[in-house]
């Protein structure tokens, strides 16, 4: 069995906890705790909470896309319906805490210049994987964008629909609908 780095340890505790109790939320001392480590630990490797998360967006949240993703959906035959089934798979989403991009957007964004870049990085990268999904649309490419966006939008009100009713049918439904409205 392969030892978890205190790095490691670290960035698993705080994605952990941020997600579900929030940045300012969660204390070094309740990541400490969670990943049974000390303080000396943590300062050795970052200087800051910030710091951890800069790297837990960088390494936690970021790689939701990688680049397999975007080859896989440029290799589809149907890469719009492909998408829809992705978003449809449900398994992998988590409707009590939602979202950790769009929880750490509404949250820090408006308070960090740093993380709210960081941030808009992720979105950008979401926003070009759904313009790739509508590549066979007869739009012109300023629409695609501007669909694309429109499309991320949607997916993370609907997962903030999901959320506030603890149930995943309105996620469903929402996402359902979008691919009957914007695009069939």
């Amino acid at each position: 069995m392969k030892k978890i780095s205190t790095r490691e340890k670290i960035l698993n505790s705080a994605y952990k906890l941020f997600y579900k109790k929030g940045f300012n939320g969660t204390s070094i001392d309740d990541i400490l705790k969670d990943a049974q480590l000390n303080k000396g630990s943590l300062y050795h490797i970052f200087k800051s909470k910030k710091e951890v998360l800069l790297a837990v967006i960088e390494e936690r949240i970021a790689p939701i896309l990688t680049e397999e993703d975007y080859k896989i959906i440029q290799a589809e035959s149907k890469p719009l319906n492909f998408l829809e089934q992705k978003l449809l798979d449900v398994a992998f989403f988590d409707f009590k805490h939602g979202c950790p991009l769009n929880n750490l957007v509404q949250e820090m964004s408006p308070v960090d210049e740093d993380v709210a870049k960081a941030l808009l990085k992720i979105y950008n990268n979401l926003e070009y994987y759904y313009f790739l999904a509508l590549r066979d649309e007869k739009l012109s490419e300023e629409e695609k964008k501007s669909l694309a966006k429109m499309m991320v939008a949607t997916v993370e009100g609907a997962i903030m629909a999901a959320k506030a009713v603890q149930d995943k049918a309105p996620y469903i439904q929402i996402v359902q609908q979008m691919f009957k409205s914007f695009i069939k």
